[in-house]
């Protein structure tokens, strides 16, 4: 046990029995419940999105979670794809507190040369060897709605089920 002052402030018994078995990158993305999961027949598109689970890969028609094994990710590619995952979730909760970070959060998940924004674009391009997939661009709703990619400056495609518009050369999903 660890004290301060007289008080227990950690059971140092107790942390050694956490299970200590890393996850492996599958179950990391894995959706929780078979309610979050793709029921598509067929996948079309894939969009990079962080909707507040563990798994950022989600179908582009039914917005549902989808399982890496699935798509056929190799253990090196759903890892990077939950690294990603970890940094843009980090960042998406950072500007949801709404506290003094919310700013910086906001900046860094809206800059398109930005790493978080870079590393993502990445990953939906290498992960479109598998089935095309785009990058979630991070739009705050109290902004003008987006009528440009962001990276390349062209009108988007608004022919979309969800979202704004998507650029397909870049890779795009708002």
């Amino acid at each position: 046990m660890i004290t301060r002052g007289g008080r227990v402030i950690a059971n140092v018994r107790r942390l050694k029995q956490w299970p200590t078995k890393a996850m492996n990158a599958y179950d990391r993305l894995r959706p929780t419940t078979a309610i979050e999961s793709c029921n598509c027949d067929r996948l079309s598109e894939l969009v990079l999105v962080d909707l507040l689970t563990d798994n950022p890969i989600h179908c582009a028609s039914c917005r549902r979670e989808v399982d890496p094994e699935r798509i056929g990710l190799t253990e090196r590619e759903a890892e990077a794809v939950a690294d990603w995952h970890g940094v843009v979730s980090s960042l998406f909760r950072l500007w949801l507190d709404s506290g003094e970070y919310e700013d910086d959060a906001k900046r860094w998940l809206t800059d398109p040369q930005g790493q978080v924004n870079q590393r993502g674009r990445e990953i939906a391009i290498f992960l479109s060897i598998h089935h095309p997939t785009r990058l979630w661009y991070f739009h705050d709703a109290d902004d003008p709605e987006p009528v440009e990619c962001p990276v390349c400056g062209d009108a988007l495609d608004t022919d979309v089920n969800w979202g704004v518009g998507i650029c397909r050369p870049c890779h795009v999903h708002i």
